[in-house]
């Protein structure tokens, strides 16, 4: 998901119940509140789809844990692990990469979601032969799906605070996704004509906050919310570097797909944080 050309650096976080989040800065495991399967487990408790880090939040949606298990944390001491879950119909699913279980609440870290395909298993292996961990999702029916590490994603990124996938659509056409970890440099960018970024939101989203921050060269006037059929509203931005706040309206919540498109007199855009809650 990644690089483009650009003038203006726009860092967005978007907060709204079960998300996406794209910071370098950790987030305490601490933050983690409420009952959704996000509490730490005791450590006499084996890792099992049923014990699965978010396995209640994922069920309640009509979803089944098919996998649970450890996974290379890369230079984090923490405890890795990966859930892959798929619909009932076994037409769709996806793979949540969490750090922490046990002593530690988890907190997810990469997320990916496939509206097309239903996953059966996720496995490292390290794909390009370059010394780092990639993941290879194996999928009903034998075939398979690869993200590079420090191409398409970081084991090393943000903790983030919700469940949106990380493996959408977007206006570029560059041919990779977006990889979201608070470096300028591996911003996701593309003309800001038309530039659009779809999140897909299997989950739902519960405090619906918009956080935004601006960076770096002649900066966009707002950001329109939707589905990518209809804008449902849209958010006017200030020419500063500090974090924006929004709030997003209830509709966007349950919207499957979330459009994040960016409008304004700069040339390109660049977007290298980006999470929904």
């Amino acid at each position: 998901m990644r690089h483009w050309t650009r003038q203006i650096a726009v860092m967005v976080c978007v907060c709204a119940g079960i998300a996406i989040s794209c910071a370098k800065k950790e987030k305490p495991a601490s933050e983690t509140t409420g009952s959704t399967g996000a509490e730490a487990t005791p450590a006499n408790v084996p890792l099992t789809p049923a014990t699965a880090p978010y396995a209640p939040v994922i069920t309640a949606k009509g979803y089944e844990v098919i996998q649970a298990r450890r996974f290379p944390a890369q230079v984090d001491s923490r405890r890795a692990t990966v859930v892959v879950y798929r619909a009932k119909d076994g037409a769709r699913g996806g793979v949540l990469y969490v750090r922490g279980f046990q002593e530690d609440a988890p907190r997810p870290v990469w997320h990916w979601y496939f509206n097309d395909a239903a996953p059966d298993s996720v496995a490292a292996a390290d794909v390009n032969r370059d010394g780092l961990w990639d993941v290879r999702v194996y999928m009903a029916g034998g075939t398979t799906r690869e993200f590079l590490q420090d191409k398409d994603f970081s084991f090393t990124g943000a903790e983030r605070s919700g469940l949106v996938a990380m493996n959408g659509a977007s206006s570029s056409t560059d041919g990779e996704f977006m990889v979201f970890d608070a470096d300028t440099s591996t911003a996701w960018k593309a003309p800001s004509s038309g530039a659009y970024i779809d999140i897909p939101n299997p989950f739902g989203l519960e405090a619906g906050q918009l956080t935004v921050r601006l960076a770096g060269g002649s900066r966009p006037s707002k950001l329109e919310i939707g589905d990518g059929t209809r804008k449902i509203q849209d958010v006017d931005l200030s020419s500063t570097s500090d974090e924006q706040r929004f709030q997003l309206d209830a509709a966007v919540k349950t919207l499957p797909v979330i459009r994040v498109g960016v409008v304004g007199p700069a040339k390109s855009v660049a977007i290298s944080e980006l999470e929904l809650q």
